[in-house]
Formats: C-alpha cells, structure tokens, sequence
C-alpha cells in the first residue's frame, strides 16, 4: 500500500509509447488494450513490434501485458522509427496510481528477451530493484560507469495486465 515512505512514489508518472495512428481507437476503447486482448476483439493496431517481437510477447506471455516504461525516451523508439518511416510516436504520461492497480508487474529488461526476469510490483520495491538515482536525478551520462546502468534502467519495463483504463492517461489529446 502507497505510504509516505512507499519508494513508489518517488515515480512521478510512466509512459506508454504509441503510433498516433493508435489513438483513434484507445479514445473508442477508452483505455490501452494488450495486444493479446486487442487481437481477441479483432481491433486493427499499429504495432510498435515487428512479427518477431509480437511472437516472443506471445510466447513469453507479454503479450498480455501493457507495456509502460519510465522515461520519454525508450530504447526501442529508434528501431520502430527505423522499420516504419510513417510512424509517428506519442508517449502517453500514465499516472504512477497504475501501479497499485492489481496484477502489475516489473521487469528487469524488455519482458520478452532472454534472461529478463518479473517481479510483482511489490517484490520490484522491496527488493530496490527500480533505479529511482539513475532515472530520476542529474547524473554523469557519459560516466563510463552510470550509462550502462541508465540504459539498463530505460530498458525495464512495468507491465500492466489486460488494459490501462483512459482514466490514467494524463495526456491524452482532445481527451
């Protein structure tokens, strides 16, 4: 539960990283739908995986998640770009009271990839596992010893099962 020693909320909010062309039907589906759960409906989304990331999600489960991540710049923004010149990012700022919400879980990496492991949310902050210094305050980029830990840091991902409800969404146009 969410205190005033509760590390949590040293997260001032996440993101979620979407082609515009998406927003249409997050508006009409009034939330952020996993993809497993968008393709149950059979709605048409732009993706920001290629084939074989959606197959590692689905084979490894994610693809029942949202996927959030902590910082306005992703990793994985530069090979979606570098796939679909057409795409056109938007990072939706989700409000940091989704990590209370039951189910969600922490990953130490892009969930799919080998290796990486899940956390409940509470056992990420128990455990330190989230590096508030590295993603919250100014640092060094450059320091040999502090980027390896801030891309490892932006990698991590906080995984939502099923749907992230419109309502957390703090920056959704026209909304």
């Amino acid at each position: 539960m969410a205190g005033t020693s509760d590390p949590l909320l040293r997260i001032p909010h996440l993101y979620h990283f979407t082609d515009v062309r998406n927003l249409p039907m997050i508006k009409e589906l009034d939330g952020i739908y996993s993809t497993a759960k968008l393709k149950e409906i059979g709605a048409k989304f732009q993706a920001g995986g290629d084939e074989q990331s959606l197959q590692l999600d689905v084979r490894s489960g994610m693809d029942q998640y949202v996927h959030l991540c902590f910082d306005l710049r992703h990793p994985m923004e530069i090979y979606i770009k570098g796939r679909d010149s057409e795409a056109t990012l938007v990072y939706l700022k989700v409000d940091r009271a989704i990590l209370y919400q039951d189910g969600v879980r922490f990953s130490t990496g892009v969930a799919y990839a080998q290796g990486v492991q899940t956390f409940t949310i509470e056992e990420a902050r128990d455990g330190n596992m989230i590096d508030y210094q590295v993603l919250y305050t100014f640092m060094p980029w450059g320091d040999p010893v502090v980027k390896p830990r801030r891309r490892a840091a932006e990698l991590c991902e906080i995984l939502v099962p099923d749907y992230v409800p419109i309502k957390f969404i703090k920056n959704f146009p026209n909304g």
